[in-house]
């Protein structure tokens, strides 16, 4: 019998799944959210639940109950897939005692990834500067400057006009006093008694 119009043949293959499902686990394009992805509270341990890490803290201690310090940025790299950035290495460092050397129980190293959560959720609130319209349109008749700096809150300029001023290094100002040779001094001080130093 001969197929009706516009029905596949019955030797052709599957059709051709939907664009917007082939296209879902594109991520080339970045993230949905670029404000989000690149505030200062967005770093890994956000992301990963402590049954996550702790499935891979079993999977390197191989049975025991504690790992090495100096091991810790291999657990987190294992955990998330990738390397945590330096600035959560410092966290890590500073909360866990990772300067010195030893052995970190699993108890020690939950604390201590629940310690650095509470303080990056603290962190990520410097991003929200206004929870009523009034009181931002109050403040831009006012002229008032925002209380948080971009640098207080993302790791990097989100605009152009961010990153004029924006500096990684820390920021100090080098004072150039004038100084005066003995003649002028001489001059100054003529001048101050209302005599022509001339």
């Amino acid at each position: 019998a001969r197929a009706l119009v516009g029905s596949p043949h019955p030797d052709s293959a599957a059709p051709l799944a939907p664009r917007s499902e082939k296209m879902q686990n594109i991520t080339a394009l970045g993230p949905k959210n670029p404000f989000t992805a690149n505030l200062l509270s967005a770093l890994g341990i956000m992301h990963f639940s402590n049954e996550e890490i702790k499935e891979t803290f079993d999977k390197l201690v191989d049975g025991a109950d504690s790992i090495d310090k100096a091991r810790v940025f291999e657990l987190l790299k294992a955990a998330y897939g990738f390397e945590p950035m330096p600035e959560e290495m410092g966290l890590f460092v500073t909360s866990l005692g990772l300067e010195e050397d030893g052995q970190l129980s699993w108890s020690e190293l939950e604390a201590g990834c629940d310690h650095i959560r509470e303080m990056l959720q603290g962190v990520s609130k410097n991003a929200s500067e206004y929870t009523s319209t009034q009181d931002l349109k109050d403040d831009l008749i006012k002229h008032r400057r925002m209380m948080k700096d971009p640098m207080d809150k993302y790791k990097a300029p989100m605009t152009e006009s961010q990153s004029i001023g924006w500096h990684e290094e820390e920021v100090f100002n080098e004072r150039f006093p004038k100084s005066s040779c003995a003649e002028t001094k001489y001059a100054d001080e003529m001048v101050k008694c209302r005599l022509d130093p001339f």
